[in-house]
């Protein structure tokens, strides 16, 4: 008895046709949203690192916005909600434009000082930072034009054209700009804050906004304090690098003196005003705490480690409470 083995044809039908149709069409879903997720990611690795250095100064500019905004009209938790989500819209375009700018026009001194950026770090091309740089700066005026009208553009404009000036072209090298750029981009960036936060608050006080200025001038250099050497090898001029040793310690010395001047002035002015606001008492001791802590730390520093916390850990704060003493002052 034999067995015959024949191979009969395979019928497709509609539904093994639409099954496999169906697969390639997963495939090549998934194919594309592990690529789309791949892409996000690295992105967000450039992002945060292209912030990473000053974010601490931006957040600041964030926060004071939405402390002042606080203090000079209590506010809703709705009206808190929109005020947050504003402030932090603001505060990380504003980094992104800068450092984009600052990064894209100068990658050789992060090759030196800070090589996790995302350029020397191999993250994106200088070619790849330049797009990033056109984009950001048309598409963050556009964005502001839109949601907070020209007058909020128009100082945006302005700190656009203050970071092209310093960092770009003709790019100043001298100390006195660089503290300059501090203080200016915090004056331009407060009065942004202000006019977007108006329609629902009092503008701040041009006055609180002049005086801050004045005091970042005053103190902004002990930024530099922890990177002399990065400073030294980029032949980068900063106020304690051009000093000797011995400026170098007067500098110090000067800046702690000034920074508890400054807070005794505001505490006895606040005492003055103590009976027209329960808040002016606390926020102006606390500021002259602040400032003794900052000061002491300032002149008794003797690592590079103490120089970067001072900087990173106690300046800010100070200045918060600085800021808060005032507003509560003049409101």
């Amino acid at each position: 008895m034999a067995f015959y083995n024949s191979k009969l044809p395979t019928k497709t039908g509609p539904l093994q046709k639409k099954s496999k149709t169906l697969s390639k069409h997963a495939a090549t879903l998934k194919a594309m949203s592990s690529s789309l997720l791949l892409k996000t990611q690295h992105e967000m690795d450039v992002t945060i690192r292209l912030l990473k250095s000053n974010a601490v100064g931006f957040a600041f500019i964030s926060i004071s916005g939405l402390l002042t905004r606080a203090i000079l009209s209590p506010m809703s938790m709705t009206e808190t909600t929109l005020s947050t989500f504003k402030v932090l819209m603001i505060g990380f375009l504003c980094n992104y434009i800068f450092d984009i700018a600052n990064q894209a026009s100068s990658p050789l001194e992060d090759y030196l000082n800070k090589p996790y950026r995302p350029i020397p770090a191999g993250l994106i091309s200088l070619d790849q930072a330049r797009a990033r740089w056109i984009i950001s700066w048309t598409l963050g005026l556009i964005i502001i034009y839109s949601c907070f009208g020209p007058w909020a553009a128009l100082h945006l404009l302005h700190f656009e054209i203050l970071i092209w000036a310093c960092y770009v072209w003709p790019r100043w090298k001298s100390w006195f700009i660089r503290n300059y750029f501090a203080a200016a981009a915090y004056f331009m960036l407060s009065r942004l804050l202000a006019q977007v936060l108006r329609a629902s608050s009092p503008n701040r006080s041009f006055a609180i906004d002049t005086i801050i200025f004045f005091w970042l001038m005053a103190t902004i250099h002990i930024q530099e304090f922890h990177d002399l050497e990065g400073d030294r090898k980029s032949n980068r001029k900063t106020l304690p690098m051009v000093l000797s040793d011995k400026g170098l310690k007067t500098l110090r010395s000067g800046t702690s003196i000034f920074i508890i001047a400054f807070g005794s002035g505001i505490l006895l002015v606040g005492g003055a005003k103590m009976a027209q606001d329960i808040l002016v008492v606390p926020t102006c001791v606390l500021q002259q705490v602040l400032s003794c802590v900052l000061a002491y730390r300032i002149s008794a520093s003797d690592s590079v480690e103490m120089d970067k916390a001072t900087y990173h850990i106690y300046y800010y704060p100070s200045l918060i409470a600085i800021l808060l003493s005032l507003v509560t002052i003049v409101r």
